[in-house]
């Protein structure tokens, strides 16, 4: 039986290729590839980055289980 690993990461690869077509403002996605499908975002500024490690707050993933553990 053929191994179909390469397919699918190729699959994959195009796939968010496409969902992050306008990221970073532009549509020069064929120049910044790689790039832009191994990190989605462009930093990781106080404005970008987790809020855990610029201002000691929750995240949003962490304040949604805690309302769902009150309810």
């Amino acid at each position: 039986m053929k191994n179909y690993q390469r397919a699918i990461r190729r699959h994959h690869r195009e796939r968010l290729l496409q969902k992050r077509k306008n990221y970073w403002g532009n549509d020069r996605v064929h120049e910044i590839k790689a790039n832009v499908i191994n990190t989605p975002k462009p930093c990781s500024c106080f404005m970008c980055g987790n809020p855990r490690k610029y201002w000691n707050e929750k995240t949003v993933q962490e304040r949604r289980f805690a309302l769902d553990w009150v309810a």
